[in-house]
Order: C-alpha cells, then structure tokens, then sequence
C-alpha cells in the first residue's frame, strides 16, 4: 500500500499525493459517475470500496479498473442502500477491507416520476434510497473519521440541478435533492470543528441510464451539449477530492451548455 502523504505535502501536491493510501467509500459505484470516480481515485493511489444493487455491475467495473490483475485497491459490495440490512453490510465491508475511511462519495439514487403517478411503496423507496441512504452512509463515516480524530477527512454528496429547475414531473425526486442540498449545507458547518469537510456537488442531466432515452438519443444529446458526459461529472468530484487542507469546495454546480430548464 501506498504510504500515506503528510499534511505539509497534501498542502501542494497532486492528485496522488493527496489520495495516495486513501480509504473511500462510493455508492452509486456501478453507475457512469460512480465508476468514473473510482478509477480516478484508484489511479491516484486511493483504495476504492463501490457498492451498488447489482453484483454483476459491480464486478465488471472492479475487473475493468483492475485491468484482470489481482490487486487489493479496489473491492466491491452488493447492496440496496434504501435498507438497514444493506446500510449495515456496507460499513461491514468497509470496517473489514477499508479498515476506516477517509473519504465518502454518495452517488447512489434512482429516478422517480410526479406524485400523482407514484403509489406510496414507489415514492417512499425514492426518498429512502436517495436521501435517507446518504444520511445514513454520511453518519456511518463521519462515525468513523470522529473515532479516528481524523482531521482530513471528506463527505462528497451528488446533488442535482433539478432542485433549481423544478421541473414538472420531478416533485418526488426533487423532494429526496432538496433535502441532500440542505443536509449538505448544514452539515458542513456541524463539522468545522472536527475538520471533515463536506462538499455537496450538483450536476445537471447526465448521460446515464436514469435518462427515458436510447442509448442511441442519449449519444444525439450528448452531441448536442444537452447531456454532461458521466467523466466530467467525475472530474468535479476530483476537484472537490483534491483540494488541499483547510480548502472547502462547499458547492459545485455543473451542468451541459443547453441544460433543460422546465
């Protein structure tokens, strides 16, 4: 394992002196973003758990960033994050492989349609997997950093543009974004005194699974600088990751050229 780069030397250096040994959770870890984030941060010398619903995915995105090679900087663990069972295996993994954790990427989330159209088993897995999740992870790993008197250490949450759209259609969705904006916030200012940082980051439509297209629609969008490229997103997050100590990077807006607005 990497050694672990000092304070003075994080304050200057690059990607991989600051991420070099790092321990970091992302959920989400199957999706465009997720994987994009962690082979960043394997590459930068990060040891990246990823967790997500589905264990093929997951394995494919470990073994792509792998390269097939045996190696020990990236694992992964199935999980539905809308659940304690599942909340509860994560941070198994985590304690057991990790040992700790340093930085926490939550990216997990599903899409919802209007109110009117959800039954409430519908709307209220969308409000548990895409808020109730990333409270519950971020208490799991600030638990963690406190225990450790880790000073370095970092939340990221994925957001959405969508909370300052207000789309028609979008009134569940945008429920489960608002309150991860405002968790966020607050949090942020709960824990200066412990010195973990947290960044909330908010992109607006990305070219993913989540969007009602062809692949074939997504790649004319996308052409068209009406979709983010799911690596740019990732590049956002690594801005945030790489800052040096005592830099926060409390809100990070990003979004395609012609994003939608109603």
């Amino acid at each position: 394992m990497p050694a672990r780069a000092t304070v003075a030397e994080r304050s200057t250096g690059s990607a991989a002196d600051i991420l070099g040994g790092k321990r970091v959770l992302i959920t989400g870890g199957a999706g465009g973003v997720g994987r994009a984030v962690a082979a960043r941060m394997v590459a930068a010398g990060a040891r990246v758990l990823i967790a997500d619903r589905d264990e093929l995915d997951l394995r494919r995105v470990a073994d792509e960033i792998a390269g097939g090679r045996q190696t020990d900087v990236i694992d992964t663990v199935t999980a539905d994050l809308s659940s304690g069972p599942g909340l509860g295996r994560v941070f198994e993994r985590v304690d057991a492989w990790l040992g700790g954790i340093d930085i926490l990427v939550a990216g997990a989330g599903v899409g919802s349609g209007p109110l009117m159209e959800m039954a409430e088993p519908d709307w209220r897995y969308v409000i548990e997997s895409n808020l109730a999740s990333y409270v519950a992870c971020t208490q799991g790993a600030i638990s963690r950093m406190q225990s450790e008197k880790n000073r370095d250490g970092m939340v990221i949450l994925i957001g959405s543009i969508s909370v300052h759209i207000k789309a028609v259609g979008e009134s569940v969705y945008n429920a489960s974004k608002g309150g991860v904006a405002s968790f966020a916030e607050t949090l942020r200012k709960e824990m200066i005194p412990d010195g973990i940082r947290v960044t909330l980051i908010e992109p607006g439509a990305i070219n993913s699974a989540m969007q009602p297209f062809s692949a074939e629609e997504r790649a004319a969008q996308m052409a068209e600088y009406r979709l983010l490229p799911p690596e740019q997103v990732a590049e956002a997050i690594m801005f945030a990751a790489t800052r040096p100590a005592g830099i926060d990077v409390v809100t990070l807006r990003i979004e395609p050229l012609v994003q939608k607005i109603h």
